[in-house]
């Protein structure tokens, strides 16, 4: 087994919780896309609306823009926790820029492109929107990446639970209001949690110098 591997199961081994609620998700995920069809599942997951939740989850998928990744790097330079500052903007740029290259390679549409209001009442005007860059949700993605660096930072785990079920629900968000599939965002959950720690890994790598987590307050 090669060191960076070791290195890989190190700290996978160091947070139990948040990475067994990521393989329970992701599983549940897979089985789903691979034995219902897209629309059944957009269906069966947006089964339940009311206007509290158009408006709970139109200001709480705002959590998965880049603003909210470049505020909290912000945040962070002024806590003078630049190792974290870094890390946090590295992983937003990577993982957006894999975002961006595959939503020009796939030209997926998006729901509102393929179903009718007729068949879904729901689309909600001025926030759902259409076109062919669906796949792989932006927004799961970026928020997948803060959370993965924030867990992998966390020095009291119980904040990583916290991470990974404010992820998920951005990621559901995505779909509540009809801009993506359940594939769409579970790619983009793989993609942002894989560049989150890629750049966790690699930036240790490269021996930036880091400052202790330890001593340091949890911002987030």
């Amino acid at each position: 087994m090669s060191k960076s591997v070791k290195q890989f199961i190190r700290i996978i081994k160091a947070d139990p919780g948040y990475w067994g609620v990521l393989l329970i998700v992701f599983t549940i995920s897979g089985i789903c896309l691979s034995v219902f069809s897209a629309r059944q599942i957009f269906f069966s997951l947006n089964s339940i609306h009311t206007l509290y939740l158009d408006t709970f989850f139109q200001n709480y998928t705002l959590l998965g823009d880049g603003v909210v990744s470049i505020a909290i790097f912000l945040m962070l330079l002024l806590a003078e926790r630049w190792s974290l500052a870094v890390q946090v903007l590295t992983a937003y740029l990577f993982s957006g820029i894999v975002s961006q290259i595959l939503k020009k390679a796939f030209h997926a549409p998006r729901p509102h492109a393929i179903i009718s209001n007729a068949e879904y009442p729901h689309f909600i005007e001025g926030i759902t929107n259409t076109g062919m860059n669906s796949f792989p949700s932006g927004h799961t993605t970026s928020v997948f990446a803060l959370a993965t660096i924030l867990a992998l930072n966390a020095t009291d785990k119980r904040f990583s639970i916290i991470y990974i079920i404010t992820a998920i629900i951005t990621g559901y968000s995505r779909i509540y209001l009809g801009q993506h599939f359940l594939a769409d965002v579970t790619a983009g959950a793989l993609i942002g949690t894989f560049s989150g720690l890629l750049v966790y890994w690699y930036l240790r790598q490269v021996k930036i110098e880091w400052v202790s987590v330890r001593n340091e307050p949890t911002l987030i």
